[in-house]
């Protein structure tokens, strides 16, 4: 954003005066002239390869330096004054580039005792980011609320019924709550997983209840519809229900979207609702509906089968078996871990995150079918559908958190262990791994009986009119820590890393100064490492409220390594259309969209349904395929010969 023409004359003659007065040595003869203008001028022109806003070049006194040279009639006094006047030039953008450059340009000329040259204007800046974030605190704390429930006092003032169901996986939790949500005249099921939400949709309406489907990414209406299937951040607040299922609610300390689960659970207006939870999170639930004044009873499931650790480690050359489910925690593990046993002959179907939702319901049919013969999955085969798996495998024991590697906690292994066994076809499940040590490690996390410490609450957008920019405003509120301990804030890095990616392009969202329409643009779903999905996101916010409709994503423009790639990327890209067009009201191809999401699934199916070598992990320097534990990029031979 570019100053105002009265805003640059104005910092322009207060920095060539503060160059004037700038503390610095006193410059006494030629070499420490010399020595000076060598350091202005590295300076500038490193600046201007990095082509970026300057770091200030502290204690140069370049009005004293321009001085002596003209005294002494050096030639190179103009470069002297030419270094200068860019130091200024790129010290005025970056004032232009700042977030609140209007208020800070106030802030800089009221406070005229502050030498611009000498201090530097990126630390002036952090000066008057920290003075505002105090005036922005002091407002939140005025409209925050104190108690997080008090933000739902009509779903509170109802009589509800709240049926805890408690249990581990395998042990009938969630089908109980099914069963009774089949007989509700207005109902609705809450899921953490598009997945999730269309099984329960699948189920609903095989049985003859008339179901609609709602998640951010896709809608099925049904006509006399008494039941509506979600992802848990689509329920409506402001419909009143009969009955809710409100399942895997451990996730209510997720640190992303756990307080979508606290929101449910103080604010959904049903008579009749049923939280169905892994046993970790029974303290949690149990003291936030206390401390809403609600009643309870729970119903405590078993598992159905038994679980048995086995006692030798798993070796993918000879022990593989039918009905085994191998566990990594990437999508290119487990597509090297697939290539690896297509190799062998052995059918597989493969589970990752990034994988449409349909897709991974085909997969698990043909799982089921008996069409494949083993899965190869990352956690995502943790949440919810239940498959006959007879044994899960952990080829890993750690994962990328987002921040970190780190080992699995305890919530994981019994996630992703308990889906081993299934009533009626493998009455006992096994659990194994590649060593011992690391099956010792997670029978012992399996049994540990830790409970949540906290569920998470959302940013209150009421905070929005609150005067200032909304990193700053989100900043601040979650620095101020709840007054009960049972809650804690959600991580709102991801929200503030968006705005700032805005805020680059302010200039080209006509809605900018508009807070709430700026949070709905940053709370979009948005896969932060893929580019390519981040420039769609850029270029809806700055068209969104131009067109009736939005740019329909073309499969040309989409770049990847592999086809599979690139049809994963688009199907993003798809879902961001189909996102972007409900939020905002916009005219939606809905035909084109569902031939392109139909034609992009079948590239992905029959791209799975290709070899997979290339996917396997080779020496980069003999091409020897790399033992699947092996972790460096060249194997034991070359390693030991260089």
């Amino acid at each position: 954003m570019s100053l105002a023409n009265h805003s640059r004359k104005q910092l322009e003659s207060r920095y060539y005066n503060d160059f004037h007065h700038v503390e610095g040595n006193a410059i006494v003869n030629h070499q420490s002239a010399a020595s000076k203008l060598r350091r202005v001028k590295k300076a500038v022109e490193a600046n201007l390869w990095k082509e970026e806003p300057l770091l200030p070049v502290h204690k140069i006194n370049c009005a004293k330096l321009l001085e002596f040279y003209a005294k002494s009639k050096n030639k190179k006094a103009g470069d002297t004054r030419r270094y200068t006047r860019q130091i200024i030039e790129w010290e005025l953008k970056y004032i232009g580039s700042c977030e609140q450059s209007e208020k800070f340009v106030e802030y800089i000329l009221k406070n005229q005792k502050m030498n611009l040259a000498n201090n530097g204007i990126r630390d002036i800046y952090k000066r008057f980011v920290a003075a505002e974030g105090r005036k922005v605190k002091k407002s939140i704390l005025k409209l925050v609320q104190t108690d997080a429930e008090m933000e739902y006092t009509e779903a509170l003032a109802m009589d509800r019924k709240f049926i805890l169901h408690i249990g581990g996986t395998n042990s009938g939790k969630t089908y109980q709550s099914i069963e009774r949500l089949k007989t509700a005249e207005c109902g609705v099921y809450a899921g953490p997983l598009r997945l999730l939400a269309l099984e329960i949709y699948d189920k609903l309406c095989d049985a003859g209840v008339p179901c609609s489907m709602i998640t951010g990414e896709e809608q099925f209406y049904s006509e006399n519809s008494r039941v509506v299937s979600c992802t848990a951040e689509m329920v409506s607040m402001d419909q009143k229900y009969d009955i809710a299922v409100i399942d895997e609610a451990q996730m209510i300390s997720d640190p992303f979207r756990g307080h979508v689960w606290s929101r449910l659970i103080m604010g959904i207006r049903a008579d009749e609702i049923h939280i169905c939870m892994a046993p970790e999170a029974e303290r949690i639930v149990i003291g936030i509906l206390e401390q809403c004044n609600s009643s309870y009873e729970i119903v405590r499931h078993e598992r159905n089968t038994e679980l048995i650790f086995e006692d030798k480690p798993f070796d993918i050359d000879t022990d593989i078996m039918k009905g085994d489910a191998l566990i990594l925690f990437s999508k290119r593990a487990v597509l090297d871990v697939a290539a690896r046993l297509e190799m062998k002959k052995i059918r597989t179907s493969v589970i990752y995150g990034s994988l449409p939702p349909q897709i991974r319901k085909k997969q698990f049919e043909m799982f089921l079918a008996g069409e494949t013969e083993v899965v190869v999955a990352t956690d995502a085969i943790g949440l919810g559908v239940n498959l006959p798996i007879r044994r899960i495998v952990f080829m890993e024991n750690m994962k990328f958190d987002g921040k970190e590697k780190r080992y699995l906690n305890e919530y994981e292994v019994r996630q992703i262990a308990g889906r081993a066994g299934r009533r009626g076809m493998y009455d006992v499940g096994y659990v194994t791994s590649t060593s011992l040590a690391t099956t010792h490690h997670l029978k012992t996390k399996y049994k540990m009986k830790n409970y949540l410490n906290y569920a998470r609450i959302g940013f209150p957008q009421m905070l929005l009119d609150v005067e200032g920019p909304i990193d700053a405003i989100l900043t601040e509120w979650h620095n101020i820590k709840p007054t009960i301990d049972v809650y804690r804030k959600i991580d709102v890095q991801e929200l503030i890393e968006k705005y700032r990616m805005l805020s680059a392009i302010r200039e080209r969202i006509e809605k900018y100064e508009d807070k709430h329409e700026l949070y709905a643009l940053i709370s979009c779903d948005l896969e932060l490492r893929n580019q390519q999905c981040v420039k769609q996101w850029k270029e809806y916010c700055m068209e969104y409220n131009a067109d009736v409709r939005m740019k329909f994503p073309e499969y040309d423009e989409v770049e990847g390594d592999t086809a599979l790639e690139r049809a994963e990327t688009y199907y993003k890209m798809l879902d961001m259309y189909n996102h972007f067009s409900v939020r905002f009201g916009k005219h939606m191809d809905e035909e084109r969209l569902r031939e392109a999401r139909l034609a992009t699934e079948e590239t992905i199916l029959e791209e799975l349904g290709k070899s997979k070598r290339h996917y396997i992990r080779r020496c980069r320097y003999c091409g020897r395929i790399l033992p699947v534990d092996n972790f460096r990029t060249v194997c034991e031979q070359c390693y030991m010969a260089m």
